[in-house]
């Protein structure tokens, strides 16, 4: 908490967005409006640099890591990226958060369920046991947005970015 106020990491792809500094300013004024201090990953990124990739990615893996420890809360966003499912490695930082004992909050605007998100890759056949893909994987009919462990391994997941930060605040105030 900072000054009375939880600090929220703001997981999501949104670091690869064109212009992600824009984006972070705008979920930041939404968190600070609301009573809450946002923190973009790239925020603790600045001393990252480093000519070998992989080291590169090594550093800002454990400077997004480092925030996620700080923080009291991660909003992550859920929409999908890439394909039918959210971002992996938003995936990664629910989970850090989650087995760090941090409220996790997952927001997406994409309501639809998994298994239509799916279908977009290929046909799904009905069989005797159960949905599959077009590998003969099963896609099993929870009803949800994505991944049931994802959807169901965060403590909310609300239907927009404010209603995510807005939960994030209440539990904070109780």
């Amino acid at each position: 908490m900072l000054d009375g106020r939880p600090e929220i990491y703001l997981a999501g792809p949104e670091v690869f967005l064109p212009d992600p500094w824009a984006r972070a300013a705008e979920l930041k004024a939404i968190c600070t409006a609301r009573g809450a201090v946002g923190w973009f990953p790239m925020d603790n990124q600045a001393d990252v640099t480093h000519p070998d990739p992989g080291e590169m990615a090594a550093r800002i893996s454990r400077a997004d890591e480092q925030l996620v420890r700080r923080c009291d809360a991660i909003v992550a966003n859920m929409t999908p990226f890439r394909g039918p499912s959210m971002d992996a490695g938003t995936v990664f930082e629910m989970g850090l958060g989650k087995g760090l004992g941090k409220l996790v909050v997952g927001w997406t605007e994409d309501q639809r369920r998994w298994q239509d998100k799916i279908a977009l890759l290929g046909p799904l056949v009905e069989t005797p046991t159960g949905l599959r893909d077009a590998d003969g994987n099963l896609v099993r009919d929870f009803g949800l947005i994505d991944n049931l462990m994802m959807v169901k391994g965060a403590d909310f997941v609300a239907k927009d970015f404010a209603a995510a930060v807005d939960f994030v605040v209440t539990h904070f105030r109780r």
